[in-house]
């Protein structure tokens, strides 16, 4: 298992983004994007990516058709139905498929969060460090 921080960079290969900023959370179960205007039109999924710290990336309109709608508690214990999309990242150099709940992160420091479902049998996580991935790839 690789050793990560509670803050890396992450890269999704299919919607041409390198870098996003996003907090590693082992307490949350599934991991997030920040987004808005999220529509279904004709079996394809659409949002606008949130990111203000990343001013290349902010508004950036985002499509999928591998999606499905799922009920999810949210951190403060609320249960809703989201979207959930499946692409590909890049981290530590190597590929991985993740699944991202679509959701509005507007109250919070990162535009990605990172949960357990994705880190499980992966990675360590140090919470005293940031930015390892890119310090070792």
């Amino acid at each position: 298992m690789k050793l990560i921080g509670r803050i890396e960079k992450i890269s999704f290969l299919k919607w041409d983004i390198e870098d996003l900023p996003a907090k590693i959370d082992t307490g949350a179960y599934t991991s997030a994007i920040h987004c808005k205007h999220i529509e279904e039109v004709d079996g394809v999924l659409q949002f606008i990516l949130l990111c203000p710290k990343t001013e290349k990336y902010n508004n950036k309109l985002l499509q999928t058709t591998k999606y499905q709608v799922k009920s999810i508690r949210s951190s403060n214990g609320k249960k809703q139905k989201r979207y959930i999309v499946s692409t590909s990242v890049l981290f530590y150099e190597k590929k991985y498929k993740i699944k991202l709940s679509l959701s509005d992160r507007g109250k919070m420091t990162y535009p990605v969060l990172i949960g357990r479902k994705f880190l499980n049998k992966k990675f360590i996580v140090d919470v005293s460090k940031k930015n390892i991935t890119q310090k070792e790839a």
